[in-house]
Order: structure tokens, then sequence, then C-alpha cells
């Protein structure tokens, strides 16, 4: 014979068990929450990042843990919307800072390199570079022709100026030979 603490244990379980089951079967039948979710996530341009069902699983998780913790969920559906809402603009943050920046795309252009050296050979782009100042010039040629590390550039640089030039200080410098670049290829794309 079960104690009488435990049977009421038991009841109490099965009532939380039941109450989560009907909380979350509202939350998985609700199909306008569905589209709310899709439409965020396409909004935000997070399409390649989360799925709809990421979020949905997301969202029964957080409300399975409210309720077993003694929570009371009233509106289950509308409470999932805010919970789905909160970590899609979580997501959104998260990917906003993460994006690449300008060193970064610098860095993954350098590495892209191909035995097809078409790009590289291309004359109208070694014009381009040719209107660069000697600095942004050297800098471009270093890392995109003679495929340099941002060690070794600094290096280079270092020697030249005849100061320590930090890896960070020549990558930014290789920042802004590449946002010359471009200023002057759409300058005279333009005209």
């Amino acid at each position: 014979m079960l104690n009488p603490d435990c049977n009421d244990f038991i009841q109490v379980r099965q009532g939380v068990s039941q109450e989560v089951s009907k909380a979350v079967n509202q939350v998985l039948q609700a199909e306008w929450l569905r589209i709310h979710i899709r439409n965020s996530i396409h909004r935000l341009k997070l399409s390649s990042l989360v799925s709809e069902e990421d979020i949905i699983q997301y969202v029964v998780k957080c409300l399975t843990e409210a309720i077993n913790s003694g929570t009371t969920i009233n509106h289950p559906v509308a409470w999932s919307k805010l919970v789905g809402q909160r970590q899609i603009q979580k997501l959104y943050k998260k990917n906003k800072f993460s994006e690449a920046t300008e060193s970064e795309t610098l860095e993954y252009l350098a590495s892209q390199r191909s035995d097809d050296n078409s790009f590289y050979n291309n004359e109208e782009i070694n014009k381009k570079i040719e209107l660069l100042k000697p600095s942004s010039k050297g800098i471009i040629k270093m890392r995109f022709f003679e495929y340099l590390s941002w060690d070794k550039i600094a290096d280079i640089l270092s020697e030249r100026e005849g100061k320590k030039v930090h890896v960070a200080t020549a990558r930014k410098r290789g920042e802004r030979a590449l946002k010359e670049l471009r200023q002057i290829y759409f300058h005279q794309l333009v005209e």
C-alpha cells in the first residue's frame, strides 16, 4: 500500500502532466502562431539561421519547464507567441552583431585562392589598383597577389616604417585600402 502522501504527490504530478500535455497541444495546433513565427523569421531574414520548427520546439520546451516549475499559464498560445518572439529577436541581435566585418570579408577573399587567377589578371581591376595611394596599393598587392598573412604584412610594414605595426593595424589598413579601391571602381563606373 502506498503512503497517502505519495498518493497525493502522484495525483498532483499527473495533474501537472495533463496540464503540460493540454498546453503543448494547444500550442502545436495553433496555426496562426506558426504563421506569425514564420513571418517574423522571414521579415528579419533569419531563414538560413533558424526554422519555424526550431522556434516551436524552443517554445514547447520553455512552456513545459514553466508549467513543471509551478507557473500558471492561463493562455499558453499567447504566452508562446511572446516567448517565440523574444527568441527570434535574440537570434536576430546575435546574428546582426556576428555579421562579417570588413576585415573578415577581406580575410575571406584573400583565403579564396583559386588556380584560375582570372580575377587577379583582370586588366580593369589592375588599372584601378594603380590609382590607389602607394600604401593602399602595397597592402592590396601583398594580401591578394602575394597571398601574405596579416602577420607577415604587419612585419613588412614595421620594417618599412621603422616602428611596430600590429596585426590589427595592418588589417584596418587593408579594410581602408579595399574601401578606397571600391570607391575608385564604383565612382568611375557611375561616370
